[in-house]
């Protein structure tokens, strides 16, 4: 395969590419969230909020928040509504505080403390959710899970309906609309370390904290339908999971510095990205945006050094406009094999073509020579120290030579050019980008094909002038 169609391979394969890496305060990073526009990334963690511009890659500045008395921000996510209301995040704290950040511009517009004043664990929000209000679905420490609406006036109330997930269980639990009641439930025979679902395509992925993470239907039995195996944790700690691409792709964290990429229907390991040289990758967020995928990943930080925070982009709507589908990569394989067939049986036409019109000629003066020496013949030997009729004589099979070298050229020429325009019409027949991929390995083996011939060609001439040469004296037969 030549360099150009290695190149276009690569290109029509990439995977994940390293965006930015962000640097923040010397503490643990709990919580990433990707605005549903890109433009913004939030983290939480022991010390509060941070937001940055993902296009300039520089901190936002944003209002001082109470992080003592709240706790530590344990989880975060963007919301919006078709209002066009402005993007606005929503992060819940170790003691139980739900708190609402507006972006643009950046203000706090609600805040509240549910319960009795749990951790909140984890939330997420309804993309379905109708111009009146957010509906936020949050689960706490205490085994209580409630769905809440932001309304208009950024005031929260209570409703229900949400699915829910057992950490140490490993229960789905699926609850009423209406009355809050179990209407269905099993086990996923491992702990949940984390969870996320796709509900377009109907399922959801676990961490399972022992070979990596498992898939399930959302309406079916509690068979996995497939599980990505990771390298084997060292320790048992809650690592996060995401869906990316639209559902098809698999984003995991790991214990070895490490993000785990799959591919959801195939199985398939499709990028490692390494985060760090080694320790705990337990936060990542995912967010498309117009055929792009951007997954963020941290890890805790250890002692007083900074946290990091790193930024992967992967186009996967390239997909659907080149050859990247195995099928199509595959038939623009067997096209240029058949054409690579055609070169050489061109070449083959190309010099068997030669040998008939070379040896041709050479068939018709052996039958001519063993006619005149069946004949009576005289013989005449000219030595050559006769210079000038010696000289005629040898002079002129050179001459002969060399009109029948000029022949030989002239008719490869004819030959090579009639396989450029048979390569020729073949290329307006097929695309241009396909075209570019085998026209210099094709060019290359006409090239090759026909330097041989010729060079065969004035190999076998200089031989016969060698022999000829041989001898002081010139033999001719008449």
């Amino acid at each position: 395969m030549s360099l150009f169609a290695w190149s276009l391979f690569m290109k029509s394969t990439q995977h994940f590419q390293h965006r930015a890496c962000l640097s923040t305060y010397g503490s643990s990073i709990h919580a990433l969230a990707i605005s549903n526009d890109g433009q913004a990334l939030a983290c939480g963690g022991t010390e509060g909020v941070k937001l940055w511009d993902t296009r300039s890659r520089k901190e936002l500045t944003c209002s001082p928040l109470n992080c003592e008395l709240r706790g530590t921000v344990s989880c975060a996510v963007w919301i919006t509504t078709r209002l066009g209301m402005a993007e606005t995040l929503c992060y819940g704290t170790g003691l139980g505080y739900v708190a609402f950040l507006r972006h643009s511009p950046i203000d706090e517009i609600c805040v509240r403390r549910l319960g009795s004043g749990f951790e909140i664990t984890c939330m997420s929000w309804d993309l379905t959710s109708s111009d009146a209000g957010v509906r936020i679905a949050i689960g706490m420490r205490d085994k209580i899970v409630q769905v809440l609406v932001l309304n208009t006036n950024s005031q929260l109330q209570a409703t229900t309906e949400v699915s829910a997930f057992g950490l140490y269980n490993g229960n789905f639990i699926k609850l009423n609309g209406d009355n809050s009641t179990v209407v269905k439930e099993y086990t996923c025979k491992s702990v949940i370390s984390h969870a996320a679902i796709n509900q377009k395509r109907g399922v959801f992925v676990v961490n399972n904290a022992a070979d990596g993470f498992t898939l399930y239907r959302l309406d079916s039995n509690e068979e996995p339908v497939r599980t990505f195996v990771t390298a084997p944790p060292s320790v048992s700690v809650p690592k996060q999971v995401a869906f990316g691409a639209e559902g098809r792709l698999i984003v995991g964290g790991s214990d070895n510095g490490s993000v785990y990429v799959f591919e959801r229907k195939t199985g398939k390991l499709l990028d490692t990205l390494r985060h760090s040289n080694g320790g705990l990758v337990q936060t990542i967020a995912t967010r498309d945006i117009d055929g792009r995928c951007t997954v963020a990943t941290a890890s805790p930080a250890l002692g007083r050094s900074k946290a990091t925070i790193n930024l992967w982009v992967h186009d996967y709507s390239i997909g659907k406009a080149t050859l990247t589908s195995k099928d199509s990569w595959s038939l623009l394989h067997m096209l240029k094999r058949m054409f690579t067939l055609l070169v050489h049986l061109s070449a083959l036409a190309l010099i068997v073509s030669f040998l008939i019109t070379s040896y041709s000629d050479t068939v018709v003066t052996w039958s001519i020579d063993i006619a005149q020496c069946m004949r009576p013949m005289h013989m005449f030997i000219f030595p050559a120290s006769n210079p000038p009729q010696s000289a005629v004589f040898e002079e002129a099979p050179y001459i002969q030579e060399a009109v029948r070298e000029k022949s030989d050229i002239l008719i490869l020429h004819e030959l090579a050019e009639k396989l450029m325009e048979v390569i020729r019409e073949a290329k307006r027949d097929v695309g241009e980008d396909l075209h570019h991929v085998i026209k210099h390995d094709i060019t290359a083996e006409v090239e090759r094909v026909f330097h041989q011939a010729v060079q065969a060609r004035k190999d076998d001439i200089r031989g016969t002038r060698r022999g000829q040469d041989g001898s002081g004296k010139e033999v001719i037969l008449v």
